[in-house]
């Protein structure tokens, strides 16, 4: 069985129209777990990406207390993963849930390291409000060698 340069050029074009539309789809699951999300509460959003193995966005929303109201994860290999709730955070304490994850042996703690992302966000987001800080503007220096 022969195949020509033809076909294998459709096929790999067909392949990447369906990683297209996989992305789009991904994408529109996500902004949808914002917007369920977001009317719970503080979000806090973490991702860890892994060379080999299975990547992850992971979503946790807070009320004002610091309890986690829900949280959902994207998890796998392909566009074809979709958004599940995680089960057994809810109704907990940010800092309670970040010190159960801080025991973990480090290589169990990768594992988890979306989920240390979007509880940091949103301990420095409560951190931000009991600080009141003013925003404050950064301006870079100039490097000595530039000219203006």
């Amino acid at each position: 069985m022969e195949v020509s340069f033809g076909e294998l050029l459709a096929v790999l074009f067909a392949l990447m129209i369906v990683q297209v539309i996989g992305t789009h789809l991904q994408v529109k699951a996500y902004r949808n777990a914002i917007h369920r999300l977001h009317a719970r509460g503080n979000l806090g959003i973490g991702s860890c990406r892994r060379l080999l193995g299975p990547g992850s966005i992971v979503i946790i929303a807070c009320d004002r207390n610091g309890m986690i109201t829900g949280g959902e994860i994207l998890q796998g290999m392909t566009v074809f993963s979709k958004f599940r709730v995680m089960q057994g955070i809810e109704g907990k304490h940010i800092h309670a849930l970040k010190e159960s994850y801080s025991h973990l042996p480090k290589k169990r703690r990768s594992y988890y390291k979306g989920h240390l992302q979007a509880l940091e966000a949103l301990e420095l987001r409560f951190n931000h409000k009991e600080k009141e800080v003013k925003p404050t503007v950064f301006v870079a220096e100039e490097s000595a060698g530039r000219t203006a």
